[in-house]
């Protein structure tokens, strides 16, 4: 099981923002698979997330390339972190509070295709799933698995269950 560590993001758009990282995986320049998932039980106190796997600078807390989103819990939004796409889209289904649970957590998840010099990835928010803009990457990378929540109270680290960083070279490589 992964251990939440707190780090630092120097974002200003993530300022208000706790966040903890649940390790780093090295992506080879070679066809992988690879993802990042947590689960969580959205609460009134957090009104939004984020997460990601990034390339993070350890040094300053600042972010690079990679995929990550803010979400709104409260108006269903999801916001690029990373790559200036802005609005990414809307949960079309309801986030009501009360729909989940710790025995039901709502699912935030990354999954990561390369694709020769090619980033592919897919987001799933709660059971609804988007494709995400792809980026060019022909090296090698590190990537960190982060998430933050905007809590006042509380730590981050107790309000992310079931963290998992995976990763599967594609068969014959």
């Amino acid at each position: 099981m992964l251990q939440p560590l707190p780090i630092t993001v120097t974002e200003p758009s993530l300022e208000n923002f706790d966040w903890v990282g649940f390790g780093t995986l090295r992506v080879p320049s070679k066809p992988m698979r690879f993802g990042f998932q947590v689960d969580i039980v959205p609460t009134v106190m957090h009104p939004e997330v984020a997460f990601g796997v990034v390339r993070r600078d350890p040094a300053t807390g600042a972010l690079g390339a990679g995929f990550a989103v803010r979400v709104d819990l409260d108006r269903g939004e999801i916001w690029d972190l990373v790559n200036n796409s802005g609005l990414v889209g809307w949960i079309e289904g309801a986030l009501g509070l009360q729909a989940y649970s710790v025995e039901e957590p709502m699912l935030l998840s990354w999954e990561i295709e390369r694709i020769g010099s090619v980033l592919i990835p897919k987001l799933q928010v709660g059971g609804e799933e988007w494709l995400y803009p792809s980026i060019r990457c022909a090296e090698a990378l590190e990537l960190t698995a982060m998430a933050g929540c905007s809590a006042d109270e509380g730590r981050p680290s107790d309000w992310f269950m079931h963290p998992a960083l995976w990763h599967e070279e594609q068969p014959g490589e």
